[in-house]
Parts: C-alpha cells; structure tokens; sequence
C-alpha cells in the first residue's frame, strides 16, 4: 500500500513553468504597469510605450497617431481597464483616454464619459488584477484543480491534498512582482516592473519504473499471473513486475530461479510468449530460443534451443496446429511442429521466399469462408521484403506466400517494403506499420493475391507527424498506439487523436521498439532507450484546451497592416482592393508553437493546410461573395471544431458590374456595326470606281470605232458630256497616245492641264487607280479589241498598243486577263 501511494502521488505531482517576456521578445517598454485579457483572449499590457497587445505569438504596440484627434501627448500609460462597452480606459498621467477595440484608435473622453470615470475608484471594479503588494499572497487554482500561491517576493507554493503548502522551486528569480491575473485558460500572469511572467500549470502524467542500471528496453509481457515481464537489451535482464502495484518481484536468472537481487539472465530477450500450458517461450538475439517450464511458483525448467540458421528472433506465434511459429532476422521465417516435446526442430516452409531473410511480426488472422462456412486462419508477416501472406495449412509445405511490397507504378502499394508491425483491431481492419512510410491501412483486395490496396494513414487530418514508426499496438476500444522515436500518437477508429511527446511527459523520453502494455488500472506500460514508463490511460486521452481563432491583422494590396479585424464578421474590399493577407492566431497561451492551422476560401477551394503558419494571401480575387473558413489543431494536433468565419464581399469595378458589361456589350455592337458599315461603304465606292473605269474604258473603245452609225456617234457624245472637263483631257490623251510607248504621267498631267499630284488625286477618287495603271487597263482594253478584230500578230498588237516589249505585253495581258493573248483570241 505504501509503494501504491507513492506511485500515486508522484504521478499527481503538480508542475508549473514559467516564461518571461521583456523588450527582446517585443514588450515595448522596460516599465509594464498593468495588465488585462479582453473577450477575444488577447492579453493587453499597459506600458510607458504605449499599449501593448499578445496574442500567444507576437507582441503588438498601439500608440495615438498626429492627426487622428486624441489629445494625449504622451504614451505613458498607468492604468488599463476593460469596460463593459468593450473599450480599455487607460490612465495617462491625470487623464484618461479610450482605447476603442472595434477600430483600434485612441480618442478623448466625452463629458459624460469623464465624469463617469474621473473616480479612481470607479475604475478599479474593472481592472482584472489584484496587486501583490497589499496582501501576502495571490491564489488561483489552475486547470487540475491543483491550489497555487504567489507572493510578491517571487514564492511560490501549491497546497497538497492534506491541506499542506508545499514551496514550489523555480529556476529564476523576481525583483518585486507587482500585479498577478488568471487567464481564461487557468495560467497565471505577473508583472515585474519591466518583465511580464506567464505561470503554466500542469501535473506529471508518467512514472519511471526503477531499473537500474538503465538500459534499452527490448519486451515488454503479461503472463497469465498477474505478473509482469520487462527485459533489457543492454545488461541482459529479465525483470518481473506485479501488475497490480508495479512492485519488483524478482530478477530471472540463467538457473531458471527468480533473484530478489539483481541477477542476469545472460541473453538479450526480444520477445516473449505463453502456451495454454503456462510454458513460457524467450525469443532472443543471437541466442535462439529459451523455453520456460513452470516448476514452482518462482522457478523453471529452462530449455534452451539455438538454430545457426535461426539465432535472432523477433515474434513467436502459435497456429491452430499447435505449431509454433518464429520470426527471425537472420532466417526469415521459421516453425515448430512440436513445440512441447524434448526434440525441437526448427523448420522452414518449402515455398517461403528465400531471399526475404529479416523477419520481425507474425499476425494470425482468423476468418469464415464464404462456401463452406469453414474457419480458416491467414498468417501475416511483417518483413524487411514486404509483407507477406499465406494460408495456414496442416502441412507447412503447401503453404503458398504472397509478397506485397512497394510497387514504383501503382500508388495504391505499400509506402515502403521494410514492414515493422500488423495488427488487426477490433472492427477487423489490418494496419501495417513501416520504417520510414509511416503506417498503412490495408483498404480491399484479398490478402492472397497481388495487388492488394494500402491507403497510408498519413495524411492533414491524422495526428501522425512522423513516417518513423517503430510499433503498433491496438488499445481495447480499437484506437491505436503508434510508438515513435520520440513521441507517441493516439489514433481512433477514424484515424484521428493526438500526440503525445515531450510536453506531456515533462521528459525528453526515447522510445525503444517494445510495444506497450496494458496494465491493470488502464495503465500502459511503455519501453524506453534508458528504461520504461507508466501512463494512466485517463492522463493519455485527458480533454485538453480548444483553443479559439482569432483574426489579428489584415494587410490589403501589401499595405499597412489593420489591427482592427477581429471584431468584424464581413469584410468589404473595394474594386482595386483585390490581393489580401488575412493572419489569425489560436488563444493558446500554454503551446501556441504546437497548433496546426488551415483555411479555405468558398465557395470552391479545398482546405489548404499550412502546419504552423498564420496567415492567408489571397490573390486577384474576383468580383463576388466569398467565406474564408479558418481551422486549427489544439497543442496535442487534435483538429477542433472552432471555425473562424469571415465574409469577403469583393465589389465589382464600373466594367465588372452589370451596367458597365451592359456598356461593354452596346459598345461592341457598335464597333462592328461601324466596321460592316466602313466595309460595305469601302465596297461601294470601290465599285463605283470600277464601274467609272469600265464605263471610261467602254468609251475609248466606243469612240475608237469611228465606222459606227450616227446615232450611236451621238449616245457616246452624250455620255462624254455627263464627264468632269478634267476626265474629258485625259481621256483624249489616253485615245491619242495609247500606241506611244513614251507617253509619261507628266505628258498627261499637262494635257489635263493639272499637277501630276492633282491628277493622281483625281483618278484615285474617281476610279480608284493611278495614271499609270489608266494607261496600262486602256492599252490591256484596246489589245483586246485588236486581238478580236484584226489578224495581227502578237508582236504587232504589243506594238499598237505603247508595249516596245512582246513578251512584257505578253505577261502584263495574261496578269490583268488571266488568259494569254493567243489564249484569249483562240476563245473569242
């Protein structure tokens, strides 16, 4: 009982660390005079630099601005204290000012505020601290219901659970503490003239067992007695435990004997298994195998059994055959047909792998056939080859293995073929832990064919931190223990928890490969590099704090930082405000550096999850409504349901909106209504300038036929008539010169009595060609009639018509006709 009471009350023994702040870590000023926690959680300080807010990370100093209409010329605030309006009155000097939270900014009092609270004593029945001056000492009780007592010299105490005060040593001293407040978290906050101290109370959750000398723990059983085995790798040991008390029952020597003293075993023990019998089996490494005979209530028979092939053994398991079956690291796998009889024989299946030689877990898995309704077993090991299969078999030799391993081009295989553990818990699910993939799920397929599908727990919702995994136990409710290096992770049957480590040891614990115990009590027993430890299972899954979200700042297009964010539900930004950075904070002033945080932005993101980061960009946002959602884990990585909603309306500029797209959608309606018109009037001048010169062409050729009858001579005169003087000059030009090949545009400038400009600008307006291309179509036009009625030659149609080239002639027809002159004569 006296060893049960002690065990007890060390693991009730309560702990409290202390943290200062001062102006390294951002406190701006070495004179803190008072202090205060508002409804969102933010610690304000009142300081002789302004006032100063905390919010678990970063210290934020807020001072009255030039220009913004507060009469306070001074920052050196006395006196802080919250109102119920959600304003801090501070005390500056003889005066006081308003602090507003809901905008951030210092202003003078009104006349009714000032008489309100030009009474010290109004004030005091709002300040949250208590001075350590006046009276001998602070009281609070914290979070474990654990009674503390600060005094202003810097004591500290606690009171036991026999009313006693019982001093608590800390590593540091005080000068004089002046004020003391609780947070809403139960943690205790003092100030010391220029330092702020923050007290965070807690109680050790683990117990050491007594082994000495320290050494790696290697296994870790219960026997069918009420008794406890633990072994150690380093001194060869073998300890027995009571599972009632924890208390030493003696030391296992080579003799078969239980030692009161300390006594060696003489071999490195890595696992251990109990027959119906009672016969107790020792896997050893490199010893072989110890076999325990009951002989007594504290001695055996020992048996000792070595195969060269099979000296380092991991696991022992027995089979529905009474066989007895061995998972080695140096021979792979192995069996005993008679595990009781005085001949031990190590045998291997016929078709076990050969080349899969480290062998460390063996899970035997029981199930009903479908068809004949037929209990049958599956044998699972965990290899450094992968994880292998089989049906158990009365004869050994027929067993057929399957090798699962980590396939490069399948992502549904195995994270990593070096396999530590497989375990079965309680809804039938299989889980695969891995050396450095983490662990995997088995999630369908059949165990004895290739293929099967491995979903890796790894993942933003699961607590798992590390891809190091050195076993896997299954608790009693299903969850399960993922033993790190390090740490320990809590997994329930959706593959969530929490992580335990350093912080709630209150020990920089190493974890061995043993797998943890369940002790009587709900304990868990669990083996370290240097001994082993005790966790109540009510300590392990204690409800910690939820912290809450806050929003502390707002940064639009990269500018100043908004402290004011926090007291807003909806966030209005306005056309040019599109780029923000939102950072957030969860009130947790005992661990703030172990929350996790994620966001995500609706209507359409995925949760982005960003570890230990406390801000969200968001970039070129589009016009509309959005929700930001922001998510944290509490200090132990379990993701709590404390959502921090924001509303982001983004207004539309002049063109986003729906007038401006109506404008937009007119305004182009109207450019291509003005290029068709632009097109079509372009059309339609070019056509008229077509047709004048046809009708100009039509004319020459008209008036070259001087044999035509009489009243036609006079049509033509008609439509001469119709034409500009200028046209009618150069017409004749045209008429008289169309055979002189040395008729120039200036020659028909003159004629027309113009400029060669003025003549170009004339033609181009009224036929839409240049001079030279007149004269060229008029001689094209006159070969033509040439070439209709006279026999003349090609040569002599060039000729007649101003060409001094045949062949030139040749190619200016066929390019203006699309026909050879010989062509076009032969057709017409």
């Amino acid at each position: 009982m006296l060893s049960l009471l002690s065990f007890l009350s060390s693991m009730a023994q309560p702990l409290c660390t202390v943290t200062k702040y001062d102006e390294a870590d951002g406190v701006p000023s070495s004179h803190v005079t008072q202090l205060l926690q508002d409804d969102r959680g933010f610690m304000w300080f009142a300081t002789w630099n302004g006032l100063c807010r905390y919010d678990g990370y970063d210290f934020q100093t807020f001072k009255p601005k030039v220009g913004d209409g507060c009469s306070m010329t001074t920052d050196r605030i006395r006196n802080i204290s919250l109102l119920p309006t959600n304003q801090i009155l501070c005390r500056v000097d003889q005066e006081n000012y308003l602090f507003d939270l809901s905008n951030y900014r210092f202003r003078d009092l009104t006349d009714e505020e000032r008489l309100a609270w030009s009474m010290e004593g109004e004030t005091m029945n709002y300040r949250q601290s208590r001075s350590l001056l006046n009276r001998d000492y602070f009281e609070w009780e914290d979070a474990f219901q654990t009674r503390w007592r600060l005094r202003h010299s810097g004591r500290l105490t606690f009171l036991s659970d026999t009313g006693q005060e019982v001093d608590y040593p800390l590593p540091l001293t005080f000068r004089t503490l002046t004020f003391a407040m609780t947070d809403n978290s139960g943690n205790l906050w003092a100030l010391d003239y220029g330092s702020i101290y923050k007290f965070c109370t807690d109680k050790q959750r683990t117990q050491r067992l007594d082994i000495q000398p320290r050494a790696e723990v290697k296994s870790l059983f219960s026997d069918s007695k009420g008794r406890y085995w633990v072994t150690t790798k380093d001194d060869e040991t073998v300890r027995v435990y009571h599972c009632a008390d924890d208390r030493l029952l003696g030391y296992l020597g080579s003799d078969g004997r239980l030692h009161r003293d300390y006594t060696r075993f003489g071999a490195a023990v890595y696992c251990m298994l109990e027959g119906s019998d009672g016969t107790l089996w020792l896997g050893t490494k490199p010893k072989g195998l110890f076999r325990l005979q009951p002989q007594g209530a504290d001695a055996f028979k020992i048996d000792h059994f070595i195969d060269n092939s099979h000296r380092e053994i991991y696991h022992l398991q027995y089979d529905r055959y009474d066989r007895l079956w061995v998972a080695t690291l140096d021979g792979g796998l192995c069996y005993i047909s008679h595990p009781s009889s005085g001949d031990v024989t190590f045998s291997v299946p016929r078709n076990y792998p050969k080349k899969v030689s480290r062998a460390r877990y063996i899970l035997i898995r029981g199930e009903k056939s479908g068809v004949s309704n037929k209990r049958s077993e599956t044998m699972l090991i965990a290899t450094s080859h992968g994880l292998l299969a089989t049906r158990l078999l009365p004869d050994a030799d027929k067993m057929q293995f399957v090798q699962h391993q980590r396939e490069p081009d399948r992502q549904e295989s195995l994270s990593c073929s070096a396999t530590m553990d497989v375990v079965q818990d309680a809804r039938g699910r299989l889980f695969v832990s891995t050396e450095s993939g983490g662990v995997n799920q088995i999630a369908n397929g059949s165990l004895l064919e290739q293929g099967l599908t491995f979903q890796p727990l790894i993942s933003h919702h699961s607590p798992l931190t590390s891809d190091v995994v050195q076993s896997l136990t299954v608790m009693p409710d299903g969850g399960l223990i993922a033993v790190g290096s390090h740490l320990i992770t809590l997994l329930d049957s959706m593959q969530q928890g929490r992580v335990l480590e350093t912080r709630n040891f209150h020990a920089d614990y190493r974890f061995s490969e043993a797998h943890p115990l369940l002790l009587k009590g709900n304990r868990w027993l669990f083996g370290l590099m240097d001994g082993a430890c005790v966790m109540s299972a009510a300590e392990m899954f204690r409800k910690t704090h939820s912290p809450s979200l806050v929003l502390t700042s707002l940064a639009v297009n990269g500018g100043d930082s908004r402290w004011a964010i926090e007291r807003y539900d909806t966030l209005t930004l306005q056309p040019q405000e599109r780029n923000v950075t939102i950072r957030f904070a969860a009130i947790d002033y005992d661990a703030p550096e172990r929350i996790s945080y994620a966001f995500r932005l609706l209507p359409n993101e995925q949760w982005s999850y960003i570890g230990h980061d406390r801000s969200a960009t968001l970039l070129d946002m589009e016009p509309g409504t959005y929700t930001l959602e922001i998510q944290c884990t509490n200090a132990d990585g379990q993701w709590q349901d404390n959502l921090r909603r924001l509303t982001i309306i983004v207004k539309p500029s002049f063109w986003e909106a729906w007038y401006g797209q109506l404008l937009i959608v007119l305004l182009i309606m109207a450019a291509i209504g003005l290029v068709i018109y632009t097109l079509l009037y372009i059309r339609r001048i070019k056509r008229r300038q077509h047709e004048t010169l046809e009708k100009y062409l039509a004319l020459i050729e008209v008036r070259s036929e001087r044999l035509e009858a009489r009243e036609d001579e006079k049509e033509q005169t008609a439509e001469e008539n119709k034409l500009d003087p200028m046209i009618k000059r150069v017409m004749q030009f045209v008429e008289e010169h169309i055979g002189n090949s040395d008729a120039s545009v200036g020659d028909m400038a003159a004629a027309a009595a113009t400029s060669r400009s003025g003549l170009q600008r004339k033609l181009k307006q009224s036929m839409g060609i240049t001079p030279q291309d007149l004269m060229r179509e008029a001689r094209i036009k006159r070969a033509c009639q040439l070439l209709q009625q006279t026999d003349k030659n090609i040569a002599e149609v060039a000729y007649a018509c101003g060409f001094t080239d045949p062949k030139y002639f040749s190619r200016s027809f066929k390019q203006s006709t699309g026909l050879s002159p010989t062509e076009y004569r032969e057709k017409h």
